[in-house]
């Protein structure tokens, strides 16, 4: 069965379409906005799902965020039209002009390769965190947080390093399999959305610190601390087990 492909793309005659190339190797389906991106991806369940920004003549920002939020465990590329120094997205894997097909082919396997590899075992439990990488589900306070394939990566890294600080070349090479620093955007955006989904406060994060000129490290206070906090922040509904 050929893997399905979702490009969300508004073709403009002067706008190459990557749609054509991808079609040699995927079904492919297409979708003109967000809205129809996501009724198509509940019905036929791509893959992968591509937004084609540059097409759009906008930066997308919005409507990645309403692709991730309702297919939370498909990978998702953004081909953005700005530079690497003015962004922020919630995609797995964001372009910059200029690429080649190749380059987006590439990409769509190597996720769909970090996809279908299992993780031993499937669960890992460390303090009050537990990743279940096979469901791609990471339960905290008795809440499941959906994840990409690319934040089960990088809390598996946190995880199994508790209270060690881990420099941002080691999270680069491991989870996104480069050494380039040029840019580290993507795996500090990786992190504000673990904090959304682990901290009663981002803006004052208890459990993933960052330490400044380094990288990151994951605490694990006692359960008494835990508690305390989670207390203080009734409005967050937190079920305390």
């Amino acid at each position: 069965m050929a893997i399905r492909v979702l490009i969300v793309e508004r073709g403009h005659a002067q706008q190459p379409s990557y749609a054509d190339a991808l079609k040699k190797r995927y079904e492919v389906i297409m979708a003109s906005s967000g809205k129809q991106a996501i009724e198509i991806a509940a019905a036929q369940s791509p893959r992968v799902v591509i937004l084609d920004a540059i097409s759009m003549r906008t930066p997308g920002a919005r409507i990645c965020q309403q692709l991730r939020d309702h297919i939370a465990h498909t990978p998702l590329i953004h081909l953005h039209p700005g530079q690497k120094i003015e962004v922020e997205s919630c995609a797995d894997v964001v372009f910059f002009q200029p690429f080649t097909s190749r380059k987006l082919v590439n990409a769509i396997e190597r996720l769909l390769g970090e996809a279908d590899t299992p993780t031993p075992n499937g669960i890992l439990s460390v303090g009050p965190f537990t990743l279940n990488a096979e469901r791609k589900i990471l339960l905290f306070n008795g809440q499941e947080q959906p994840l990409t394939p690319k934040l089960v990566q990088l809390v598996a890294v946190f995880l199994q390093n508790p209270g060690e600080t881990l420099d941002r070349k080691r999270l680069m090479e491991q989870v996104w399999n480069t050494d380039y620093m040029g840019d580290t955007r993507t795996l500090d955006v990786h992190v504000r959305w673990i904090r959304r989904a682990i901290e009663a406060d981002p803006g004052k994060p208890m459990f993933l610190k960052t330490v400044r000129g380094i990288g990151y490290r994951l605490d694990l206070p006692s359960p008494r601390a835990h508690l305390l906090v989670a207390e203080r922040k009734p409005v967050l509904e937190l079920l305390i087990p």
